[in-house]
């Protein structure tokens, strides 16, 4: 039986009350770069207010990437995967200095159009491929760090939800069965229930009461299904 904690509240709070190296993998998707999700947005001065002009769900974006990066490598044990966008790819092999391994892709395979038709459109998002200081072991052998996943569809509870099969697959490679994945930005829980589905155990901090109650959910219904064999 698989393990679960969850967090309501602001992962930077939660995160020093974590002990070092006390989880196996951080793998995480904060807000990023809202330009990419949705165009303009407005934020009230807490910076924590969903806000906008433009009809969908807004968020903050992650400001201090420097202060995040550094409280993901403490707790983790090993491996720390960071989706963001292509462009801040540099952000984090800046402020993971000597833990930085390598820049991932996930190709979403049918990438929406640019409208506007002046510029090439979003080819995918990057995975940031960190690892704190000691040696590394992954389950890929020689694999490249690109995974082709199409976006979810129809299903999404929030925005910017990833499909389950892209964490399955990341969750695969970079930790065993048994392990346990913390992910900062829990959002609808998709991270905890790929864990539940391959035998991980999970910690989900999330600072929204409703993603928190959708993942919350999400994560109980996965508890109730079979587990998935040699992942």
């Amino acid at each position: 039986m698989t393990e679960i904690q969850l967090y309501l509240g602001d992962c930077l709070d939660i995160l020093p009350t974590l002990g070092a190296g006390s989880v196996d993998a951080v793998i995480t998707d904060p807000p990023f770069d809202a330009k990419t999700h949705n165009g303009a947005v407005h934020y009230n001065a807490a910076n924590q207010v969903r806000a906008n002009d433009v009809g969908v769900d807004d968020f903050s974006p992650v400001r201090d990437i420097e202060r995040l990066t550094n409280h993901f490598l403490r707790v983790s044990n090993g491996w720390c995967l960071v989706n963001c966008s292509l462009e801040m790819l540099g952000d984090f092999k800046r402020a993971s200095g000597d833990m930085w391994v390598r820049a991932g892709i996930w190709d979403r395979v049918v990438n929406a159009p640019q409208i506007s038709g002046d510029r090439p459109a979003q080819g995918g998002e990057g995975i940031a491929i960190m690892h704190r200081s000691g040696k590394k072991h992954w389950n890929g052998g020689g694999k490249a760090g690109i995974w082709r996943h199409p976006v979810e569809r129809g299903k999404k509870q929030v925005p910017t939800q990833k499909p389950v099969a892209l964490l399955l697959e990341l969750i695969g490679l970079f930790t065993n069965p048994g392990a346990t994945i913390l992910d900062p930005f829990m959002g609808s829980g998709t991270t905890g229930v790929a864990c539940v589905k391959t035998g991980r155990n999970f910690i989900g901090i999330e600072i929204d009461p409703d993603y928190y109650a959708i993942a919350e959910k999400r994560i109980a219904e996965a508890q109730m299904q079979p587990r998935l064999e040699g992942i």
